[in-house]
């Protein structure tokens, strides 16, 4: 009998530890973190990135906090309470970063990064982030014009002489997704079909994959008239790419790095061609096809429509930079987000609310991704990032703002 007394109250005070710990609490500067677990793990001393930001912070928790001044504690607590249903209601597995006026509100992270380092995704884990590139390609383009460097009105015939059928289709055409050109990633049935040798492609460089890719949806007609119809389209943001690179003379990756992620302090991104496999907090794929991936070990293969790997951090630090003309001017900036025809597509980006929002999907399976921004006098940004295959990502980033506008 007094054994068994022993384990419940031994139990008893097991729950009670675990109760204080896991409950809401408020720290010194106000801010409330709600915690799922009491055993926290922050520093990986063997990290091996290049990375040079606190990116091996990588906590072995799930961890959500609010730290919004302009809700009383009720309200955090709610806002938190209904940010945490809709995560579990959609069974979302990933990291989701909210952020006002550049400072986190909320923030979780759900499942393993890396189930065998045993570090859970966290906003300084490092995702593939595939179709999110377009607005980094699309800014690009822009700061190339404000240089003089090339106009969004030139035709493609006036850098790929060889594209006879798409040679009157504007830069401009192409940012908007309405130059017709047939997707080569969904167009065709596999991009490796493209290949004589598989073996070989996995053997060339990014340029001469490319060039073969190209070769392949040059020679085939436009899908329709340009500047009529709104269809997606990664070719056009390959050609993109090499348009940058043709007139910056050097390459997409080095002239997106130094103009715009050296500039913002975007410490932790880069291209998945260059990531070295072997450092910590990396978001690992999890529940595919074999297959699914295959593609993309291809070099080029996605290039500047959806080769970059990033973190929560560091896209938000895109966000403020983008929203507050760090990078491009506010006139380049408006044109991004001129919703022409209301197609609801700007230059890389989807637009909501009359263009005062807007966001992007990456979509990489088992890789999902969103990043929403808004433009107006909130200034608010959500990133949310799957590992598991998780095609929900989407509906789960417009719930979020959807939560959001109803707090704030």
């Amino acid at each position: 009998m007094k054994r068994l007394t022993c384990i419940v109250l031994t139990a008893v005070m097991a729950l009670m530890s675990f109760a204080l710990t896991a409950c809401n609490s408020e720290s010194d500067d106000g801010h409330i973190q709600v915690l799922a677990t009491a055993d926290i793990n922050n520093k990986n001393e063997n990290n091996k990135s290049k990375a040079k930001t606190a990116a091996t912070e990588a906590s072995t928790v799930e961890q959500a906090t609010v730290s919004s001044s302009e809700l009383t504690k009720t309200q955090n607590s709610a806002f938190v309470s209904d940010c945490e249903s809709i995560l579990y209601s959609y069974g979302f597995e990933g990291e989701v970063y909210i952020t006002e006026h550049n400072k986190p509100i909320y923030k979780k992270g759900i499942n393993y990064a890396d189930k065998k380092k045993k570090i859970m995704n966290n906003e300084y884990t490092l995702f593939r982030v595939a179709s999110i590139t377009k607005q980094f390609t699309a800014a690009a383009i822009m700061l190339l014009q404000e240089r003089g460097k090339l106009s969004v009105k030139d035709k493609l015939g006036k850098y790929f002489s060889q594209y006879k059928s798409g040679k009157d289709v504007t830069i401009q055409n192409v940012l908007r997704m309405q130059g017709g050109l047939p997707d080569y990633m969904n167009y065709y049935s596999n991009v490796s079909k493209f290949f004589p040798s598989v073996k070989q492609a996995l053997k060339n460089t990014s340029k001469q994959n490319r060039q073969i890719i190209e070769k392949n949806f040059m020679g085939d007609p436009m899908l329709f008239s340009q500047g009529n119809t709104f269809k997606y389209s990664n070719s056009g943001y390959m050609l993109l790419g090499e348009i940058i690179e043709k007139v910056s003379g050097t390459t997409y990756e080095n002239f997106i790095r130094t103009e715009i992620f050296d500039k913002l302090g975007m410490n932790n991104s880069g291209f998945v061609e260059e990531l070295d496999e072997s450092i910590d907090n990396i978001a690992q794929p999890y529940n595919y096809k074999k297959g699914d991936m295959d593609v993309f070990k291809i070099k080029g293969a996605a290039f500047a429509c959806g080769n970059m790997y990033s973190n929560a951090v560091d896209l938000t630090k895109w966000a403020d930079g983008l929203r507050k003309c760090k990078i491009i001017s506010k006139s380049s900036l408006n044109e991004m987000l001129e919703n022409t025809k209301q197609i609801g597509y700007g230059y890389g980006l989807f637009l909501l609310a009359g263009g005062t929002v807007a966001f992007h999907t990456g979509s990489l399976a088992p890789y999902n991704s969103i990043i929403l921004i808004s433009f107006g006098s909130t200034e608010y940004t959500c990133v949310a990032m799957s590992n598991y295959n998780y095609y929900a990502t989407e509906r789960v980033g417009k719930a979020l703002r959807e939560q959001y506008v109803r707090f704030f």
